[in-house]
């Protein structure tokens, strides 16, 4: 029953099943964090930068927020489907969100590696 929602003749499911799938991803990434930070304890800036120095921990990172990117993508999606009845006002306004959340993307990739640690 759960596959048969998961086909492309109910796409809904799969972008529900999505969000909901973003949303407990973040959970656990945020709870991850928050136990890293009270194991490590940073004081200053090289103890925030160690709490970052490791590959894995940056790919967690870039992970968490590309679940909230996509999480808050198809919930502005949503909302211009449902409240903005003028489909050239809608493909405008998606375009906005589209750009802002590519280019968020980009920066928190660019910011977790491109750091010298």
């Amino acid at each position: 029953m759960l596959f048969e929602l998961l086909t492309a003749k109910y796409p809904g499911m799969r972008l529900w099943l999505t969000q909901r799938l973003c949303a407990l991803s973040m959970v656990a990434g945020l709870l991850l964090f928050w136990m890293r930070v009270l194991w490590l304890a940073p004081q200053d800036y090289a103890g925030w930068v160690a709490v970052f120095a490791p590959w894995w921990w940056r790919l967690l990172s870039v992970w968490f927020f590309i679940c909230m990117l996509l999480h808050a993508w198809l919930g502005v999606r949503d909302v211009l489907r449902d409240y903005v009845p003028h489909l050239g006002i809608r493909v405008v306004l998606q375009w906005v969100v589209n750009l802002a959340v590519s280019g968020n993307a980009l920066a928190v990739v660019w910011i977790l590696f491109a750091m010298k640690f």
